[in-house]
């Protein structure tokens, strides 16, 4: 819901019930694993970062979404 659209790497929200459990499938075409210019596996590196709260579709870069409470490289 960003006036600007979303940037490259927004996922939809995940949702986790109160045993911990959660899960989510997405496929994502503004970005790839592959090689190219979309690519998350570049030079740059990249991470996957949970944050606390859900994001607000609007605010951008993390959709005001709370604290980081995990997070991972993406490495090939």
């Amino acid at each position: 819901m960003n006036p600007e659209g979303p940037h490259a790497g927004d996922l939809p929200n995940l949702v986790v019930v109160a045993s911990g459990e959660g899960g989510l499938d997405v496929t994502v075409k503004t970005v790839t694993l592959g090689p190219g210019p979309t690519s998350l596996l570049g030079p740059s590196r990249t991470a996957l970062v949970v944050h606390a709260d859900p994001d607000d579709l609007k605010t951008d870069p993390s959709g005001n979404s709370g604290a980081r409470i995990a997070c991972g490289a993406l490495v090939k």
